[in-house]
This record gives structure tokens, C-alpha cells and sequence, in this order.
């Protein structure tokens, strides 16, 4: 048995900012191609925004324990085992102790 069959591409795009200067500068986009386990949110469960305002999601995605910060709003590809390819934006991330954790 295979810990994380699914393979998820995610694009953060960094918003820009201020020198010294005041001239604006470009923020730097990052890529992360990671391996994950995505289960499908069959019971229709729903997680809490921001402002406190509940939000359905499509999948659990678990990753193995990582510190890079996925924002809401980043773009994602999953490629999933049973499920085919899907695309769309992050809702929620959460960095645990044993693991770490998307809602899509």
C-alpha cells in the first residue's frame, strides 16, 4: 500500500511590495510538486473561513509533515489515483506536527 499515491502541483503567487524606496517590486512566485493523499469530502462537511463564515471544500489532501506555507487562494493541480486531474484554488492550509493538510 502505497502512503501517498496522488501527486499535487501548487503555484503561490507573491503578492508585490514596497522597497525603501517606495518603488514597487514584483513578488516572487513559487512551484511545489508534492505527493499527498487526496479523499474525497463525501460527507459534506464544511471548514470555517477566515471571517468565520463556513466553506465547502471538494478534498482532504494530506502531505507528508512540511513548513513551506501554502496560502489560501493558491492554485493547485491534482493529479489523484481515482479521481482524475482537478484544478481550482487552496481554501484552507494547516501545517501540523505529523503531517500536513489542504482543503480544496
Amino acid at each position: 500500500m502505497v502512503r501517498y499515491p496522488d501527486t499535487i502541483a501548487i503555484t503561490v503567487a507573491a503578492s508585490g511590495s514596497q522597497n525603501a524606496s517606495g518603488i514597487w517590486v514584483a513578488g516572487a512566485s513559487g512551484y511545489y510538486s508534492l505527493d499527498c493523499r487526496a479523499e474525497v469530502n463525501g460527507s459534506g462537511k464544511k471548514i470555517a473561513s477566515d471571517d468565520g463564515s463556513l466553506i465547502d471544500y471538494a478534498f482532504d489532501v494530506y502531505l507528508p509533515a512540511m513548513t513551506t506555507v501554502i496560502p489560501a487562494g493558491a492554485s493547485f493541480s491534482l493529479a489523484a489515483l481515482n479521481n482524475g486531474t482537478i484544478r481550482g484554488k487552496v481554501k484552507r492550509a494547516s501545517n501540523g506536527q505529523l503531517n500536513s493538510r489542504l482543503w480544496l
